[in-house]
């Protein structure tokens, strides 16, 4: 009884620091404090582990589970008291679930947003502008492909992704963090998962788990899109929250590697989120605008979707619907939409830099 009154009380006091706490308090006293101590304990400690954690805190999981099943007592479980109980327990484990994710991470859904302290106006984006940024990043991206693959007439051989890809993503990642005056500790894993569709299929890509402090992608994704989406979820481990910012940070991290193949990655997939918006209100434009393109960049694209359509959603309004509601209760107004907003990110940022220069 009294270790689940104090699991409650924890839940409880918990929700009231993040929803009544200051976001300049949070970001000091947890993300800038507290946090950066989380993060180191982690990284050298479970993160020495060669595979990843998500495996083992769900078998662990399931053996609790199991367990508790088999200790209860069904015919007191159907009285008052066994009911009462049962509502206690269930509140208690709910109360800990709170804790452990607010403490080991979810505080940072209160800090000050990265935007406002980098000072970046994010406006929404015309037409026109989104068929340059479109033309733009054609030129860019098409040039980068170039380096890889003189030719340029079939898809880019898998075996061009980095061995090292794990640390050549974490490393643009703090570089990047560390020049928008953000201050990382720790060395946070990211691990492509062998169970291949386990995560698309509910719509995503990948995923930071808190209770383990490492982020995972799926092993299902195409090679050309894991150097991104890597670099987004190791954004979540150093401790932003906003999905469309952690994917603005992606892409600004692949474009400070030193290794053409990430560069190319996140290059692409920016540019698979212009072409998506773009052909959402210029769909035969487009579709003229793609036709025009090298088959080599095509055989990319191609490749990138048969993988996606390989591992079709389970119930996607649903776990839409489930992600919306939980990214706006702990802040994020915009809820899934935020992760389109990488294009007005990435254009604010350009444009603030040409502006300094």
């Amino acid at each position: 009884m009294k270790k689940r009154i104090i699991w409650i009380g924890l839940g409880i006091i918990t929700l009231l620091i993040r929803y009544i706490a200051s976001p300049s308090f949070i970001e000091q006293i947890y993300s800038r404090g507290l946090f950066l101590w989380i993060r180191r304990i982690i990284d050298n400690t479970i993160g020495w582990f060669p595979f990843p954690l998500l495996y083992v805190f769900y078998i662990v999981l399931i053996i609790w589970a199991v367990r508790k099943l088999i200790q209860t007592n069904w015919k007191k479980l159907f009285t008052w008291k066994g009911v009462g109980n049962w509502l206690l327990s269930t509140t208690a484990f709910i109360g800990g679930v709170l804790f452990f994710f607010f403490f080991l991470w979810g505080f940072n859904y209160g800090r000050i947003p990265l935007v406002q302290q980098i000072d970046l106006i994010a406006e929404p984006v015309e037409l026109a502008d989104l068929k340059k940024e479109l033309t733009e990043k054609t030129i860019q991206v098409l040039a980068t492909r170039k380096e890889l693959d003189a030719i340029g007439t079939t898809v880019l051989a898998e075996d061009l992704l980095p061995k090292e890809m794990e640390d050549l993503c974490r490393s643009a990642v703090e570089k990047t963090l560390k020049e928008l005056n953000y201050r990382v500790a720790g060395k946070v894993r990211g691990r492509v998962l062998p169970t291949k569709g386990i995560l698309m299929r509910f719509s995503s890509s990948g995923v930071y788990w808190p209770f383990v402090g490492e982020g995972n992608i799926d092993g299902g994704l195409h090679p050309l899109q894991q150097p991104f989406t890597l670099c987004h979820e190791l954004s979540h481990g150093y401790g932003i929250t906003n999905e469309g910012v952690c994917n603005f940070l992606a892409y600004i991290a692949t474009q400070n590697s030193d290794n053409i193949y990430v560069r190319y990655s996140g290059l692409l997939c920016y540019w698979r989120y212009i072409a998506i918006a773009y052909q959402r209100f210029a769909y035969e434009d487009y579709q003229a605008f793609r036709a025009t393109l090298p088959k080599g960049f095509l055989e990319d694209l191609d490749v990138i979707n048969e993988s996606l359509d390989r591992y079709p959603d389970i119930l996607p309004k649903l776990r839409y619907a489930a992600y919306d509601a939980y990214l706006k209760s702990q802040g994020i107004s915009e809820g899934m939409k935020s992760y389109s907003s990488i294009i007005m990110l990435v254009r604010a940022w350009e444009t603030k830099k040409n502006v300094g220069k």
